[in-house]
This record gives structure tokens, C-alpha cells and sequence, in this order.
């Protein structure tokens, strides 16, 4: 039930078209069900099984009746035009029903298709918008490959197992339903005795698909590890080959897709039982009328005739088909139903960091933030405790520590990646949750250590989220970064493709587009995170002078292990294990903190 409330809920903004579709499919039935009546009781004329009938019939609504009017008409006809002219009008109308069957079929397909397409493309809308939305510690827990998989595969199977199903499934029991009224038209008696061996045959391919769903979702899972698999060996590749490891990683691969192919095939094999256990049930099926059929053609007192009973098969016979797909169907929407599974757990996930209802935009800031006894866990670890201090607004801050102690959780509570586990973070007095999020983090352009760039031109890189951008500014920004030198030198100069995260570039390069597009947006507060850590002395140099020039008048946050860039910081943090040890400017720490003046002394900055 709860399989056919999800399918409703996709389905919902597409009823009109829906009925349309089975308005279309019913016309074809109809016209494919009158095409076959034509058929026996004209071949009993045509071969004089029958006399012609001269004197015309009262028109009764059941089957007797309207064979006989139909052998009147035919028999007119042969009468007056002959039989080559009969069987020319017999050949055209059962064209022209053929013809108008397959041509609402194809009407019904037709508006079927965009169906189809647009649920797929607003599936895989709703899913990638999820993943952008999605808090950062969601990727922590999840193999990248197995969520890969879920937006494209998983996606693409709605289409192939439940909408081309569903496709079928709004034919073929109507189908089914039509061609058995026409049954019950013909001989009640012995279409009673096929409804009792039909849903003999439901039971036996029902028993057979009962597992089907849950095979497919572990098929799907182990898709998904086999997507992680090859998404992580292409992005550690340089590694693998450096350690002469790419036996190991071979052979793990091979034991996934092994896990994989196992679950593949018994998927298929319990999915391709269906069709011929139904066409085996369905031959025994006509096996029982054509015996139980013959006797009561046999017996006269029925008033069963022969040409009812050749009419009668025919009709069954365009049911068994039916059937088969319909079974094929719902044995693809079991596996289908597997898919959505997936794709729900995902778009099901919690979206963490949330806004509140008529959120505050902002524009810039004043006066200062303040973080306020924030303390913040990540899965009951704690990674900060009691942290407070402010941010002056046109000053520099400055916060070091050795790895692991919280300085980039800080700048991650700052922009709402994550919320404070307790405590506030405020700005200009107002809680940072009260603000709307996408206004809050444009107040900030971040350099974060490791750069982030895309499989695209250097300017749509330095340009990302920004509009209406002059070419003029994006030449500043990267003369600034000192980014211009080495750009106009590419093949394409800024419409140049870097590559997939920017391979085409040297590390120093990669870091110095990151910082031209932080310059470039212009914000109020610039949050540097190890941003010259890629790049050799000369270029830190020129670019630390250049962000100082640009930092002048800006309010900054410079996260560093290299103390040497933050030695003119109008106040300096020392974070330890999460908690603040020290702060002050880099002369007061000097003398007064201990872990400060190690870490100045690893780096020969005590004097």
C-alpha cells in the first residue's frame, strides 16, 4: 500500500495526462476487440458454413444477436456485390480498426514518453538540489560513490522498471478487463471456469516475485560501493601507482563487482521466472477451455454454436499476452520500488541547518561578531568547548594551533556549514540563526586550504556564483591574486578548461584562482584558510602582499600554521585540543603563552 501511495504522490501533477493516456489506450482496446469480432462470423459465411441470411434480425444486445445482425450485413452485402467486394469491405474496416488501434496506442505512448522524461528530470532535480542542501557531516558518514548512485542510477530505474511499466500496466488490464467482458458476452459459463485457473496462475508468479524487491535493493547497494570504488581509485590514482597498489585495489574491486554479479543474476533469475512460468500456466489455461469449450459446443441444449467458439479462442488468445507483461510489470515495479527506496532514504535525510520563517537578510555588518561560550560536538566528540571572543569589524584576526584543534570548525560554525552545539555565534548582536542563510555566508569569501575548483574554464571558476561580472574585474582579481602572469600564458588564456578539480594547474596555480575569485566577490569579511600554503616562497610573498593591500580596510579571519602570515594580526587565538589558550597580539603572546612561542620557535619567529 505504502508502494502505491509513493507511486500516486509521483504521479499527482501528471493525472490529466494520465486519463488521457487511458482514454487513448481504451479506444485502442476497443477498436482491437471489434477488429477480431469481424473475423469468425465471416469466415463462416465466406465458406458456407453458414447459410446467407436474407431475412434481417431483430438487434439483441448479447452475443447471439449480434452475430446474427453481423451475418445479415455480410450477407447483404455478398448478395448484392458479391463476395469479392464482401471480402474487400471485410479487409478495409478490419484495416481501418486495426489502423485507429495502433494509432491511440501510439497517441497514448506519445504523451506517455514526456511523462516519463519529465518525472526522471525533475527526480534528478530534487536530488541534486538535496545534495547541495545537505549539511557537510551528511558526506562524512556516506560513501560518495553510493550517493553518485543513487542520483543517476537509482533515478534512471524509476524510468526503466516503474514508468515503463506503469506504461504497460495502464494497457494491459484494460486489456485483460476488455477482451473478458467480451468473454462474458460470448459464454459466461466458460469464462467463469478461466477465472477460477487465472488467479490460480497469480498466486504461483506472486509467490515468485515476493523477494524480488529486496535482491534489488541489495543489488543497488552494492552498485553503489562499486561507484564509491572507482570514484575514490580515479581521484587517489597518483597514490595507488606511487605504492604499487594497483593489484590490491584491482583485486578489491573485482571481490565488489563478484558480491555484485551474484545478487545481479539472482535478481534476474527470480525476475525472469515470471514470464514463462505465466506462459506455461497460460497454455494450460487454454488447454482446460479448449476441452471444457468443445464439450459444451457439443452438447446442442448450451446453444454454444462453433463459430462462438472459434470467436472465443481468438479473444483468449489476445489475453494471454497481456498477462505475461502485466506479470513482467509488476516484476519491474517491485524492482523499481527498490530505487525509490533509496532515492527517499536520501531525500528523506535531515537538512541540519535549517532557516527560520521570515528569516533576516543582511547586507554587511557594523560592528562585530561574537562567538559566545560556543561549544560544538561532531556525533558526541567534542570538538570545541566554551569558546568566546570577538571580531572587530576592519580588523584582522588571526587563529593558529596545531591540526585537529578546531580552527576550521570555527570558520564552518561561522557560515552555518554547522550549528553551534551550544552557545551563539552573533553578529551585530543578532543570532546568526535568525539570519537568512544564503545573505549571511555572502558576507564572507573563503580560501579554504585544499582549493576547490571545477571541470570548467578559468573564468567560470574565478566568476562561480557571481553575475553581470566585467571581464575588467576578473583581470584585476587575478592580477591582485597574482593569477594574470601564468592565465594569459594557457592555451585559451581565461577560457582555458582546467580539468577535473583543476588537474591541468600546479598546486600554487590551482590556490591563486581560489584567491582571485575571493577577491573578485569583494565581501565584507575575507576568511583565508592556509590560503598560501600551495605556493613556493616568491609567490606567497607577492600575493601576501597583495592580500594585505586588499585586507586593509576589511575585516579579516587568517587561519594558519605558517605563523608568518599572521604576525601583523591585530589579535591572535591559540586554540588547543578546542579550547582557547591564549589571545593577544603576536609580541604579547610571545611572552605569555607557551604553546605560541613553541610553535614560533619550530618556525624560527621568537625573534
Amino acid at each position: 500500500m505504502n508502494d502505491l501511495k509513493k507511486l500516486f504522490t509521483l504521479l499527482k501533477p501528471y493525472k490529466f495526462k494520465l486519463a488521457c493516456v487511458s482514454l487513448f489506450n481504451i479506444f485502442s482496446i476497443v477498436f482491437s476487440v471489434f477488429s477480431i469480432a469481424l473475423l469468425a462470423p465471416f469466415l463462416s459465411l465466406i465458406f458456407d458454413k453458414i447459410p446467407l441470411v436474407e431475412e434481417k434480425p431483430d438487434f439483441i444486445f448479447n452475443s447471439e444477436g449480434i452475430i446474427a445482425y453481423l451475418k445479415y450485413f455480410i450477407s447483404q452485402t455478398i448478395l448484392f456485390s458479391g463476395i469479392i467486394q464482401a471480402l474487400l469491405l471485410l479487409v478495409l474496416t478490419v484495416f481501418v480498426c486495426f489502423f485507429l488501434d495502433k494509432f491511440f496506442n501510439y497517441c497514448a505512448i506519445w504523451i506517455m514518453a514526456f511523462i516519463r522524461s519529465d518525472v526522471v528530470k525533475t527526480y534528478r532535480n530534487q536530488t541534486y538540489e538535496k545534495l547541495l542542501l545537505l549539511p557537510l557531516s551528511y558526506y562524512s558518514d556516506k560513501k560518495k560513490g553510493d550517493i553518485i548512485s543513487r542520483v543517476i542510477n537509482d533515478v534512471q530505474d524509476v524510468d526503466v522498471s516503474i514508468l515503463q511499466s506503469l506504461q504497460q500496466l495502464l494497457r494491459t488490464p484494460l486489456t485483460i478487463v476488455f477482451y473478458l467482458f467480451a468473454l462474458f458476452f460470448i459464454n459466461y459459463k466458460l469464462t467463469f471456469f478461466v477465472l477460477i485457473l487465472l488467479p490460480v496462475a497469480g498466486l504461483v508468479i506472486n509467490k515468485i516475485q515476493r523477494k524480488l524487491r529486496t535482491v534489488s535493493k541489495e543489488t543497488k547497494e552494492k552498485q553503489g560501493i562499486m561507484t564509491s570504488s572507482i570514484e575514490e581509485s580515479i581521484y587517489g590514482l597518483r597514490v595507488i601507482k606511487a605504492f604499487h597498489a594497483i593489484d590490491k585495489i584491482y583485486q578489491q574491486f573485482k571481490r565488489y563487482n563478484e558480491d555484485y554479479n551474484k545478487l545481479y543474476i539472482k535478481m534476474f533469475r527470480r525476475r525472469d521466472l515470471s514470464p514463462p512460468v505465466g506462459e506455461f500456466l497460460g497454455i494450460i489455461t487454454v488447454i482446460c477451455i479448449l476441452l471444457y469449450g468443445s464439450s459444451l459446443v457439443l452438447d446442442a441444449a448450451n446453444g454454444f454454436s462453433a463459430e462462438l467458439f472459434i470467436t472465443y479462442i481468438a479473444m483468449f488468445v489476445q489475453i494471454i499476452n497481456p498477462a505475461k507483461t502485466t506479470a513482467e510489470s509488476v516484476a519491474n515495479l517491485k524492482r523499481g520500488f527498490a530505487s525509490i527506496d533509496r532515492i527517499s532514504e536520501l531525500m528523506k535525510a535531515e537538512e541540519i541547518i535549517t532557516e527560520i520563517p521570515n528569516a533576516v537578510y543582511v547586507n554587511d555588518f557594523f560592528d562585530r561578531v561574537s562567538f559566545e561560550h560556543v561549544s560544538f560536538s561532531y556525533e558526541s566528540n567534542p570538538v570545541l568547548e566554551d569558546v568566546s571572543f570577538e571580531i572587530e569589524k576592519g580588523k584582522m584576526l588571526a587563529i593558529c594551533g596545531l591540526s585537529g584543534a578546531g580552527k576550521s570548525t570555527l570558520m564552518d560554525l561561522l557560515m552555518r556549514f554547522h550549528d553551534v552545539s551550544s552557545g551563539a555565534i552573533l553578529l551585530d548582536g543578532k543570532d546568526i540563526r535568525t539570519l537568512n542563510i544564503t545573505s549571511l555566508r555572502k558576507l564572507f569569501g573563503i580560501v579554504t586550504q585544499e582549493s576547490i575548483l571545477f571541470n570548467d574554464t578559468v573564468y567560470n571558476n574565478i566568476v562561480l556564483g557571481m553575475e553581470n561580472v566585467s571581464t575588467e574585474d576578473v583581470i584585476a582579481a587575478s592580477k591582485i591574486a597574482d593569477a594574470y602572469e601564468f592565465i594569459s600564458k594557457l592555451e585559451h588564456g581565461f577560457e582555458t578548461n582546467i580539468g577535473d578539480r583543476g588537474t591541468r594547474l600546479s598546486g600554487g596555480q590551482k590556490q591563486r584562482i581560489t584567491i582571485a575569485r575571493a577577491v573578485l566577490q569583494n565581501p565584507p569579511v575575507f576568511i583565508l584558510d592556509e590560503a598560501t600554503s600551495a605556493l613556493d616562497t616568491e609567490s606567497e610573498r607577492v600575493v601576501q602582499m597583495a592580500l594585505n593591500t586588499i585586507l586593509k580596510d576589511k575585516t579579516s579571519i587568517i587561519i594558519a600554521h605558517r605563523l608568518s602570515t599572521i604576525v601583523h594580526a591585530d589579535k591572535i587565538i591559540v586554540l588547543h585540543s578546542g579550547k582557547i589558550v591564549g589571545q593577544g597580539t603576536h609580541e604579547q603572546l610571545l611572552h605569555t603563552n607557551d604553546l605560541y612561542k613553541h610553535l614560533c620557535d619550530l618556525q624560527l619567529l621568537n625573534k
